[in-house]
């Protein structure tokens, strides 16, 4: 017989394996990888990795314990693409997690620069275009932007000071400036609205 704490792990391998095993996906994070059920009920608002609000593009369901370091704004890997987590929520038993996350993000090509200094070099990254256009309140007149979310490997960054507010990027054609920085899971992940 189970304990009360067996059910919920149970229910969820039984979902991935016999009732929706076309939903069963990939989840990788932090060197772990385990399998996990794509689920509906995308989710808004409250979730929002940043004020820019990264739009969720997909939710599953996982076994908390098979991922005990993940959280909002870690970036994972679901069935080989790259995707930020807008929110990890674990049920109240703590058995089973439901991870919302941010559409595929693309393999770009970026224009890196510090604006009045002399650091300027091409970088490749992750990015994703958030489709939330947000009101930029430190404007002139009310205006509004789209966000970018990218995503810049630690290993790749070779300057001694890290990605700062205020840098300036190029990404398909926009020119962005920096409006955010974290560090996350071997990543720097950076907000960039378009310059103005």
């Amino acid at each position: 017989m189970r304990k009360p704490s067996e059910y919920l792990p149970a229910a969820v391998r039984g979902l991935r394996s016999r009732l929706m095993p076309d939903c069963s996906m990939l989840l990788c994070h932090a060197g772990r990888s385990a399998v996990v059920t794509r689920v509906g009920s995308l989710s808004r608002g409250e979730d929002a990795l940043t004020d820019s609000d990264l739009s969720e593009g997909v939710r599953v369901v996982a076994l908390a314990i098979d991922f005990p370091e993940l959280s909002k704004g870690s970036l994972v890997s679901l069935s080989g693409k790259r995707r930020i987590v807008t929110s990890a929520r674990t049920d109240p038993a703590a058995a089973s997690m439901v991870v919302g996350m941010s559409a595929a993000m693309d393999d770009v090509r970026v224009a890196y620069s510090r604006p009045g200094t002399k650091i300027r070099f091409p970088l490749d990254a992750l990015a994703v275009e958030s489709d939330v256009i947000e009101p930029v309140s430190d404007a002139f007149a009310p205006t509004a932007s789209r966000a970018w979310f990218v995503a810049v490997s630690a290993d790749q960054w070779t300057e001694p000071t890290g990605p700062q507010v205020g840098d300036a990027l190029t990404l398909d054609g926009a020119n962005l400036r920096v409006a955010s920085v974290a560090k996350r899971d071997g990543f720097w992940i950076l907000t960039a609205r378009a310059r103005r």
